[in-house]
């Protein structure tokens, strides 16, 4: 199984104790709309396990539940991640940060990659940038969704920097950039 960042985030959860698809949706941030195809894979690759209980309301409830193979990924197939290239969607970042440290990863590790996605974030802003000075766009909209797109990547950019700088501010040892 080549799990992606969701799919490894959903296993950590599940090794913290969460249980139902609404545990993440509620606690995590996880929609319904990405964590059942989420679940229907892990299920299917064998990484956690479906027990259906009937709740008070009568309704039938699906738990979750990691089974070895789930475990052994979620504690470690997030590590190969961190050292490649950050992934380009804003929430994997977050929640593969947010693996590494609740599995006690490096800081510096943890500090390395965040500056690693800032720099990509920034780069693909000055791209950005450049493309919307030299064509103009006929349709509104467009340049708008455009320079907005921009906006986000810096703004997404400054807060990943932060993140890193308030890690190197936690631990004197972690590596500066």
């Amino acid at each position: 199984m080549n799990p992606s960042v969701l799919d490894l985030f959903i296993l950590s959860l599940f090794d913290r104790g969460f249980e139902t698809a609404y545990d993440l949706q509620r606690n995590a941030g996880v929609s319904l709309g990405s964590s059942v195809p989420a679940l229907r894979r892990l299920e299917a690759a064998g990484g956690i396990k479906r027990t259906a209980q009937v709740s008070s309301s009568k309704r039938l409830r699906h738990r979750f539940e990691l089974t070895a193979v789930g475990r052994k990924l979620a504690r470690g197939a997030w590590n190969s991640l961190m050292k490649n290239r950050p992934p380009g969607d804003f929430d994997s970042i977050l929640r593969l940060v947010d693996v590494a440290q609740h599995y006690q990863a490096k800081a510096a590790d943890v500090v390395t990659f965040l500056d690693a996605a800032s720099w990509e974030r920034r780069s693909s802003a000055r791209s950005g940038r450049a493309g919307f000075r030299e064509t103009r766009v006929s349709v509104g909209i467009m340049a708008n969704r455009e320079a907005w797109d921009v906006s986000r990547m810096k703004a997404e950019a400054r807060f990943l920097t932060e993140l890193a700088k308030s890690l190197r501010q936690k631990t004197p040892k972690a590596t500066k950039r």
